[in-house]
């Protein structure tokens, strides 16, 4: 049955013809199906019976719509899908009544969302006095209503959650009270200051001890907060320098001239390119700057490496000259093969070659992909030989390279790679098949929607419909074999669907209004 089917059961409160006889059964059953099948726009069908007359539908019909709400993720979802809740000020006093106080914050929560001024302010008036850290996010989206006595009501009622029982849950709502700058009804200036001094100036303390253990968009508001912070001291940026996230340690870089050489040296290192590259555009003006900045030529990062050869093409003429006496001592190779790549190195092409049989699959690719810049050729020879290679990082780089270069050779043996081979390099092959399209391979595209594997049979009809998509772009006509491989696929695979019956619908139907 569909949701509304069930929602019609939920209004049937009498059932029989003569004798009729309560349905209250039959109306649970289809309360736990909303609750199992539905979905947060099936919560305004359900306001009505919070009201029931029957207690046990009261109480089901609650818990069905807070299932429901805890569904919504958003802002946008939360007013799109509650404003036309049929609720009236009224109401909320039979809800206050009628159940729990944890229910009651939600239902209020609801109310907040409602199309009526009146009903919001009402709601957010209670909500003010609930004494939970649910209300806070529906009273802070209040707070840029566009009815002015809402926002009032909003107002007063963040001020009762400013105490430290609330610290952590005022922290975790941090974001949206950042979203408070961004509304252009009402300068909700103030307010925001207000609250980012409370959490970040007066309960600092709390908020540094317990930094580690909020999400990344938090501690990127917090730690915003903090550099902006007149009373800011090194242990201040010491907690940012040593959090995970590269935009929070980036941060305490707009107080560079407060590290210490330990410090600026641990910055020169950090995993995040982001952070080596800002450290280094800091010490530009440094005497010594030509010195701390030549091992960054041969740096893993592609920005790095061409803002380190920008500050030293006055002091070094020859950078590949530099790159391949790297390789010969065996020094920053990953980087140097890169860099070979992007400055022309082909004279030393013989020296990235011998990296391709490397232990470290990254020092392969790198190689690889310094060659493929070099010599197209050597980069087929080498892609062509090594398509069926067990490190998928690598692999995937190789189907790539060699969907533009689309010789009958590549095709003959991808297909037999994907005739022969397991799972992981049937999904390559049929990534291949799927990156050179056109007609050349269709027919390999619709074998793997009847190949013996699930996930590789969606994969193919996921394939299909992309094909189908870029069909009509094709300018250039299909060969004749091509032409007649396709549709004699096309014939087998299409029976194989009728009778196995893998979809619904054959995912190859019409696919031969394409092959004539």
């Amino acid at each position: 049955m569909e949701i509304w089917s069930y929602i019609e059961v939920l209004r049937t409160k009498k059932q029989g013809f003569i004798f009729k006889k309560d349905n209250t059964e039959e109306r649970l059953i289809a309360l736990s199906k909303i609750v199992e099948f539905g979905y947060p726009s099936a919560i305004q069908n359900l306001i009505p019976f919070l009201k029931d007359d029957d207690k046990a539908i009261q109480q089901a019909t609650c818990n069905a719509t807070i299932h429901l709400f805890k569904k919504i993720d958003s802002k946008k979802g939360y007013y799109d899908t509650l404003k036309h809740c049929d609720i009236s000020k009224s109401d909320i006093e039979t809800y206050e009544s009628n159940f729990s106080k944890d229910q009651f914050t939600i239902l209020l929560a609801i109310a907040s969302l409602n199309g009526s001024g009146y009903v919001r302010e009402k709601a957010i008036k209670k909500l003010s006095s609930v004494n939970s850290d649910i209300a806070i996010p529906f009273i802070v989206y209040r707070l840029a209503d566009w009815v002015l006595a809402v926002r009032k009501a909003a107002l007063a009622a963040i001020e009762n959650f400013k105490k430290a029982e609330f610290i952590d849950s005022l922290v975790t709502n941090l974001p949206i009270f950042e979203w408070l700058q961004k509304v252009e009804r009402v300068d909700l200036s103030d307010v925001h200051s207000d609250i980012m001094n409370f959490v970040v100036v007066e309960n600092k303390n709390y908020v540094t001890l317990n930094f580690k253990k909020f999400d990344e968009k938090t501690r990127l508001i917090v730690a915003q907060q903090i550099t902006k912070s007149e009373k800011l001291d090194l242990s201040d940026l010491a907690l940012l320098l040593a959090d995970k996230h590269f935009l929070v340690r980036g941060l305490a870089l707009l107080h560079f001239d407060k590290f210490s050489e330990t410090e600026i040296s641990k910055l020169l290192s950090d995993k995040s390119a982001s952070i080596r590259l800002q450290t280094l555009h800091r010490l530009k003006d440094n005497a010594n700057f030509h010195d701390i900045i030549y091992p960054f030529t041969a740096d893993n990062s592609a920005s790095v490496r061409e803002y380190a050869r920008y500050s030293l093409k006055n002091q070094i003429s020859d950078f590949s000259q530099l790159y391949n006496e790297n390789l010969t001592l065996n020094k920053n190779v990953l980087g140097s093969l890169l860099g070979l790549g992007e400055t022309n190195g082909k004279e030393h092409i013989d020296n990235i070659t011998t990296f391709l049989g490397h232990k470290r699959v990254k020092i392969r690719k790198a190689a690889f992909t310094a060659i493929e810049k070099l010599d197209t050729e050597r980069a087929y020879d080498f892609a062509y030989g090594n398509l069926d290679t067990e490190f998928i990082g690598l692999r995937n780089h190789l189907v790539e390279f060699l969907s533009h270069i689309p010789r009958q050779e590549v095709l003959e043996k991808s297909r037999q790679i994907y005739s022969n081979g397991q799972y992981e390099l049937k999904k390559s092959m049929l990534k291949l098949f799927s990156k050179i399209g056109r007609w050349a391979t269709i027919a390999d595209i619709m074998l793997g929607t009847i190949d013996e594997n699930e996930n590789i049979r969606n994969l193919s009809v996921g394939y299909v419909k992309k094909w189908k998509a870029e069909a009509t772009r094709h300018s250039v006509k299909p060969n004749a074999a091509d032409l007649e491989r396709a549709n004699k696929i096309f014939k087998f695979a299409f029976e194989i669907h009728e009778e196995k019956k893998y979809l619904r619908q054959n995912p190859l139907s019409e696919i031969d209004f394409y092959l004539r």
